[in-house]
């Protein structure tokens, strides 16, 4: 199931026990011909509007904060630890392949130009964090435990494609 333009999706509330430094990455890309990077939260959100599904979430580090989130006008305060979020052409989303499946949601200002791929970076997602295995997880569907059960087929897998300079725009809702 994939996340559609229109969903509300549940967002972690960016209080000490989803911002930490656990939850950051830095992704680097090509833009302009010039090397870039930007800092992520990575979060998992539930999709409210299919059975709350849980989605994989990138938000550029400098937006996850109570006063971007109280301002947003598609977010709103579901509860003293989420914020329900309405998906909308400010969001733009990635997936794990040429087909789409197993998305994941970026919310960052859409001048930046980094590849799909980027976000998957193996040092993240190998890392061991609660956070990281709970979006190997997700992306990789149904083929969650032999993922895990093979060790570094999707590390070695990520890095190919993450040391790659061309790649899968993300795409906007």
């Amino acid at each position: 199931m994939g996340v559609n333009k229109g969903d509300v999706l549940i967002i972690p509330a960016p209080n000490n026990k989803h911002k930490n430094d656990d939850n950051k990455m830095t992704i680097h890309w090509q833009q302009s011909f010039r090397q870039k990077d930007g800092d992520y939260y990575v979060l998992v959100a539930k999709n409210k509007s299919q059975g709350n599904a849980k989605v994989p979430f990138y938000i550029q580090s400098d937006w996850y904060n109570e006063q971007g989130f109280n301002t947003a006008s598609s977010m709103r305060r579901a509860d003293d630890d989420n914020y329900e979020l309405t998906i909308d052409n400010r969001h733009q989303y990635g997936s794990t392949n040429i087909w789409g499946q197993n998305q994941f949601i970026v919310w960052h200002d859409k001048d930046r130009k980094p590849y799909a791929d980027r976000f998957l970076e193996k040092g993240f997602l190998t890392g061991g964090t609660k956070t990281a295995s709970e979006v190997v997880r997700i992306l990789s569907g149904d083929a969650a435990d032999a993922i895990q059960n093979t060790g570094g087929s999707i590390a070695q897998k990520i890095e190919v494609i993450g040391g790659s300079f061309i790649g899968i725009p993300l795409k906007t809702f």
